[in-house]
């Protein structure tokens, strides 16, 4: 090769190096520009309130930083809506009215109040506890949004590692970085709630699982550890159920896929299934809410009403009303559908393995949905699903291009004879 090749390839591996921080980047800046689309919810008020506390203030004075938070936030939303409304945006706003009307409105806090509601935000120290110093100098939405968009961001990156772990090309690896950023996994990730880094740290779990089926067993058993023992404090709920279906998955692998009957199967086994005992002994010790109260939460508007009676039976039929309508949906715009199928048959064609355990990650997401089949919050609860496209898709291409490089290599070796046989000068006839 040539100096001026060398120093080309030299530039190319360079870029290629640096697309994933590239990305990264590109995150960011479409974040720091979408910022005021994103909203201050319900659930943001009660983290908020949470990193002031971890400040330092005493209740009242971070319940009253927190309202403010969200009052503020709040009516620029209704400014936002008010600009869009043809009847509405010459007039001028009232921000700061509004803002006075809603501090006195909640002046005792947002709703709901009931304790049993707010055990469940006690039950997720970590998030907030991370956003505190942020929240400190940015204040309370930014502060929050900064943490959670940070782990999407990381959540990506992890997407490249694992992909390369699984053989991708360099570019098919950014695909699924960039796949993550652009799905709904970084639409919720990037909002000031717990689902950025509940989300990055389940992506560490896959990894990890990937690097225990590889062999890898030091590095994996690790990164399980960490993620899995973060996550209890991020959404113990989450993690709870991820367990069990990483564990079945594990004993699937054991049983039907004899190439990786090895020490790292066993141990993704043992891991999941020991983390799973140990968060339903720790869920038990420390009191925290269960799936009853979870039950009792939905079906009572998050105890606004009475308590049902048979909240099982209840949870039964609305799965029944939810699913039959959930695919007539999706089959009039099966875009979700084509993707998890791809990605599930990338995976396969991959590692029967890694397919088990991405599937795993993407039942996690339909199992929340089922035990929560609420329609208004489907995209938020069933969000892991996309995991199962962004590692998935791009197997999926790489499968499809290595078929086509070895057909068309297939197809120019039967043509090669026939080439040779035409550039072969004819035989010389001998003389009579």
């Amino acid at each position: 090769m040539t100096r001026s090749g060398t120093e080309r390839a030299a530039r190319r591996r360079q870029l290629l190096r640096a697309l994933p921080l590239l990305a990264v980047v590109a995150l960011v800046v479409l974040h720091v520009f979408g910022y005021p689309a994103t909203r201050f919810s319900n659930d943001s008020y009660r983290y908020a309130r949470a990193a002031y506390e971890f400040l330092g203030d005493d209740p009242r004075t971070a319940q009253d930083k927190a309202v403010t938070a969200y009052c503020t936030d709040t009516a620029k939303l209704v400014q936002r809506n008010r600009m869009l409304d043809q009847l509405e945006f010459r007039g001028p706003g009232g921000r700061a009215a509004y803002i006075a009307h809603c501090e006195k409105k909640y002046a005792n806090g947002l709703e709901p109040t009931d304790p049993r509601y707010e055990k469940i935000f006690h039950t997720r120290p970590a998030y907030p506890l991370m956003a505190a110093p942020l929240v400190a100098v940015l204040g309370a939405k930014a502060g929050l949004t900064a943490v959670a968009l940070a782990w999407t961001a990381l959540a990506g990156l992890l997407v490249y590692v694992l992909l390369r772990a699984l053989r991708a090309p360099p570019l098919l690896a950014v695909l699924g970085q960039v796949l993550y950023y652009a799905t709904p996994l970084t639409a919720w990730g990037g909002r000031p709630l717990t689902e950025g880094p509940m989300l990055a740290l389940m992506t560490a779990l896959l990894l990890a699982s990937v690097w225990l089926l590889q062999g890898r067993i030091a590095a994996g058993a690790g990164l399980f550890a960490a993620a899995f023992s973060l996550g209890l404090a991020v959404k113990y709920s989450s993690f709870l159920m991820a367990a069990p279906f990483l564990a079945l998955a594990a004993v699937a692998c054991l049983l039907c896929v004899p190439r990786v009957r090895h020490r790292g199967t066993w141990w993704l086994a043992g891991l999941s299934a020991g983390g799973a005992v140990a968060a339903c002994a720790l869920s038990k010790a420390l009191g925290l809410p269960g799936m009853g109260d979870s039950l009792q939460d939905t079906f009572t508007l998050h105890w606004t009403r009475p308590e049902i009676a048979d909240p099982w039976r209840a949870l039964l039929r609305l799965n029944v009303n939810y699913w039959w309508q959930w695919l007539q949906k999706e089959a009039l715009a099966p875009l979700l559908l084509l993707l998890l199928a791809a990605g599930l048959w990338g995976a396969w064609q991959r590692s029967v393995p890694v397919a088990l355990c991405l599937a795993a990650m993407g039942l996690v997401g339909f199992a929340t949905m089922a035990a929560h089949p609420l329609a208004v919050e489907q995209d938020r609860l069933y969000v892991q699903v996309w995991l199962i496209v962004v590692v998935g898709v791009p197997l999926a291409l790489d499968r499809m291009w290595r078929v086509a490089l070895a057909r068309g290599a297939a197809a120019a070796r039967r043509e090669l004879p026939l080439s040779e046989a035409r550039a072969r000068p004819p035989a010389r006839q001998p003389a009579n």
